[in-house]
């Protein structure tokens, strides 16, 4: 029996011939929206390959992704504008409160990472816990305090008896987001994936035996699916959810940029991203090299006595406060290292999102990979998602959700507008972990053309290239860490081999702002784990000062 024939939703094979039917149902569907109530129901688009293993998976354990129990749209947020404009303006602050235990890595370069735990029994290492792990990565300057991943934590984490799923999760906050300082000239971006395998490393080690999963929200969604891409079978995770995710960076900020009601969410997001480097300007301003770019980006004076420079071609630069802008102005630049990325800095925002997008790389997916996105959602239409269509049909292991309505990150359903997507979030969830402990059990044979065998990343004969450090020479050390390290070592490459290497956790406390820092004089002791009190996250993100409290 087919996967068409088990699943309720509209389950197809990706073909060439489909694109005029999606037109004329798209159509079809916006003037039917306008007068009925809407329900989630999902097409499933997937590899043209007998069996897929994952739509049969879905078609067995995903009844909200099926059809049977797809909620009805919030009658009072009837588009994809509103449910997206409601998820960004509402006050979800006594809705899905959250207490989390954080964990703060320095990674190679310096940088520093938050890692948010809940629940908060399960955030120390145990080495024996079989306890599944969901890591989660935010959207644009988000973090564990957004409505969207509490949504998620709250019924993931919640035990089982209490009608949740019972499981750990991990929310990585990225550099500078979530007030998690920035201690290095340098941002996170879509481009950047060594962040994200720094807290894999990190987590592999303290949680040995739970099956992960992965899960990114936007562009937390982006670089999960790069990342996925990039390493394939070396990967410790089990398999991938993104939601609303850009896999296509230029098509979705072109599309942002198309329409008057579209350059409003170009605005905000860029806001929003100006916003969260104005608060690291200092840091940023570290490097003389980025001087020029700030002093454009946010208008201010850095240097001494210069003035500030002039855009020579007005008329090709993107318009000033959109997203385009920012990323051309300052991400473009700070998104990540001349190594190992080897095209930092980028000449414009458009080469670093060709060079960022995962589309391309969704053949490479080796675990069961679930995309879900809006066919209303206005940031990422749904006409950047004909493209990744067409990639599907050489990814086996990828498979495309997407529901006619639901806007970006939204999903309300029900009369009281309450967040419905960690349904199927948590089903597919809950049908890896079981479908890789089933194979488990059978000599490790694999879900996917990679297959859940047992992880390099386990057994701890990790490969430099596997964990993809970011390689930098003593001389680069930031002034937090000092001139500690005076090591020989080279990699085939002949790059300097840090002895810090693979990450480390810092013990020492408190950290502070390397512009102020003094030359550090003690070996930061290689796998020490730091652990910090308590810190409850309902509406807002404790202040700096608290988190790092004695």
């Amino acid at each position: 029996m087919t996967a068409n024939s088990l699943c309720g939703a509209r389950c197809r094979r990706v073909r060439r011939s489909d694109s005029l039917c999606r037109n004329m149902f798209g159509m079809m569907g916006m003037a039917r929206n306008a007068l009925l109530p809407r329900k989630f129901r999902f097409i499933i688009e997937y590899a043209d390959s007998e069996p897929n293993a994952i739509v049969e998976m879905i078609s067995r354990s995903c009844p909200s992704l099926c059809g049977a129990q797809a909620a009805t749209a919030t009658r009072w947020l009837p588009s994809g504008h509103a449910q997206t404009i409601w998820s960004s303006v509402a006050d979800f602050s006594e809705v899905d409160k959250v207490e989390y235990k954080r964990k703060v890595i320095m990674v190679p370069d310096g940088g520093i990472l938050s890692i948010d735990m809940a629940p908060v029994s399960l955030a120390d290492p145990a080495p024996d816990d079989t306890r599944p792990t969901v890591v989660i990565l935010h959207g644009l300057t988000g973090g564990s305090h957004e409505s969207y991943v509490r949504n998620c934590v709250s019924k993931l984490s919640k035990p089982k008896e209490e009608g949740g799923h019972g499981m750990r999760c991990v929310v990585v906050n990225f550099r500078g987001c979530a007030n998690t300082p920035l201690t290095s000239a340098q941002l996170y971006s879509a481009c950047k994936t060594t962040d994200f395998s720094s807290a894999l490393l990190l987590l592999t080690r303290m949680f040995p035996q739970s099956p992960m999963v992965a899960m990114g929200f936007s562009l937390g969604g982006a670089i999960l699916a790069k990342y996925m891409g990039e390493a394939g079978s070396h990967t410790p995770l089990i398999g991938a959810i993104t939601v609303g995710a850009p896999l296509e960076l230029d098509t979705t900020a072109k599309a942002l940029e198309s329409t008057y009601i579209s350059m409003m969410y170009a605005y905000a997001l860029g806001s929003s991203l100006n916003a969260l480097g104005r608060k690291h300007l200092d840091t940023l301003a570290l490097s003389p090299d980025l001087w020029d770019a700030l002093e454009m980006a946010f208008r201010t004076k850095i240097h001494p006595d210069k003035k500030r420079p002039v855009s020579k071609d007005k008329g090709r630069d993107p318009k000033p406060g959109t997203l385009r802008f920012i990323d051309h102005i300052i991400t473009s630049r700070v998104g990540g290292l001349p190594t190992p990325y080897g095209s930092f800095p980028y000449p414009s925002a458009d080469a670093y999102y060709a060079h960022s997008s995962p589309l391309h790389l969704l053949h490479k997916v080796a675990r069961p990979m679930l995309a879900l996105n809006a066919d209303d959602d206005p940031v990422v239409p749904h006409s950047t998602l004909q493209h990744m269509i067409k990639n599907i049909q050489s990814s086996p292991n990828v498979v495309l959700a997407h529901s006619r309505c639901g806007g970006h990150l939204g999903w309300f359903a029900g009369p009281s507008g309450e967040r419905w997507i960690y349904q199927p979030i948590g089903e597919f969830v809950d049908a890896l972990c079981d479908t890789f402990a089933q194979h488990a059990s059978k000599n490790n044979q694999g879900l996917g053309s990679g297959g859940p065998r047992m992880s390099p990343w386990k057994t701890g004969c990790i490969d430099k290239r596997m964990v993809q450090v970011e390689l930098l020479p003593v001389s680069a050390l930031p002034s937090i860490l000092g001139q500690q390290s005076t090591t020989t070592a080279t990699t085939p490459d002949n790059e300097p081999i840090m002895p810090w290497l693979k990450t480390h956790v810092l013990k020492h406390m408190p950290l502070v702002h390397p512009k102020d820092s003094p030359r550090a004089t003690e070996q930061v002791p290689e796998g020490e784990i730091l652990s910090l009190p308590l810190v409850r996250f309902d509406t807002l993100m404790s202040p700096v000062q608290r988190i790092f409290a004695s």
